[in-house]
């Protein structure tokens, strides 16, 4: 009896020192694609590349717009720290491997659209309208 109560105890603790483990490495590895993505728009001329490509594409132009009126303050996040944080958490590995693929090849408008129907799949309308509207900050404010 002692013995099967020593293993059960056991179990317990391996059990929540891998849980705990988990969410470390997974909060490190966020944090880390965050400072990535960071760096990597400060570090070249992405923002004026993108804002150029978005004004190109009248109907990307028009979807991202729809954040421009909204209140970051009423949303369930207002950075794009906190924004990269929630897709990643909705998003899988694969799906995000894919995206990074699509954007490194670069898009049409249409496949811009049809990454953002992915988005919409995935996020609620309030994480939807959070995130258009923190690349309308980023892109013209």
């Amino acid at each position: 009896m002692k013995l099967l109560i020593g293993v059960l105890i056991s179990i317990v603790i391996l059990a929540g020192l891998g849980f705990g483990g988990y969410y470390l490495v997974s909060g490190f590895i966020e944090d880390r694609a965050v400072e990535y993505v960071e760096q990597d728009l400060e570090n070249s001329n992405n923002i004026s590349q993108a804002r150029a490509y978005i004004d190109s594409a009248p109907q990307l132009k028009a979807y991202i717009s729809e954040g421009s009126d909204a209140n970051l303050e009423e949303l369930p996040f207002q950075t794009k720290e906190q924004a990269t944080r929630v897709v990643m958490q909705k998003l899988s590995l694969k799906e995000l491997q894919s995206i990074q693929a699509k954007v490194s090849k670069g898009l049409t408008e249409a496949e811009a659209l049809e990454l953002a129907e992915t988005f919409e799949s995935k996020l609620t309308d309030e994480e939807l309208l959070a995130l258009k509207a923190i690349l309308y900050k980023e892109l013209y404010e």
